[in-house]
């Protein structure tokens, strides 16, 4: 059987917002995998000198931007996940545009690479689809806004709108082939990371 990349095997990981699923790729990364960040390739699409800008605009208005003609990344945000149709206009212009990204990003990836692909909407988007691999990092809700109210640059009812717009937790452990608890120690995660990077790299041994 081979990999679905030509013998790049690709690990899709996900979980809630603030769950750690950005520390959990970056340790995969530290254990030898390439890491790629479905957020960090859609940010170029909301900062300043954006390639969408009148795209944008036609589905949020003028509002967006600043007096610069700038988006406005915390009003965007406001306004797509508090209105289903404008969020699911965006995502239907910044998805595609994210996934022609990443693809150039593989193909330009050593054959034989573990990849880890950081995606918070890995099974709202279907982009599981493309991997060989799942893991869901996961923490309980309080904890997890916790974690998000610690760093700051998002309000309480952001975070609520946003995680509405998510599958529940339980459905994506149960859609994943492996699960990481990240309700402990920096430690113990990355005990746990490298357990199930062992088992995944393993995995792809076979697919080289």
């Amino acid at each position: 059987m081979a990999s679905k990349h030509d013998g790049r095997y690709l690990v899709g990981i996900t979980g809630n917002i603030g769950s750690g699923k950005t520390t959990v790729s970056k340790l995969f990364e530290e254990f030898g995998a390439i890491r790629i960040s479905a957020d960090e390739l859609a940010k170029k699409y909301s900062d300043p000198g954006t390639p969408i800008k009148e795209e944008l605009r036609q589905i949020f208005g003028d509002a967006i931007f600043d007096e610069n003609g700038n988006p406005i990344k915390s009003k965007i945000a406001e306004l797509a996940f508090t209105d289903k149709s404008k969020l699911e206009a965006m995502n239907a212009l910044i998805h595609p545009l994210v996934r022609k990204d990443f693809r150039t990003l593989i193909e330009k990836s050593p054959e034989g690479s573990v990849i880890a692909w950081e995606v918070p909407l890995l099974f709202e988007t279907d982009a599981h689809l493309l991997c060989d691999k799942t893991v869901c990092v996961y923490l309980d809700h309080k904890n997890a806004w916790s974690r998000v109210e610690s760093r700051g640059g998002m309000k309480k009812e952001d975070y609520e709108h946003r995680s509405l717009a998510q599958l529940p937790m339980d459905k994506k452990k149960s859609l994943s082939d492996f699960s990481i608890p990240n309700d402990n120690s920096i430690e113990e995660l990355r005990i746990l990371t490298k357990r199930v990077f062992d088992s995944i790299n393993d995995l792809a041994k076979g697919f080289k």
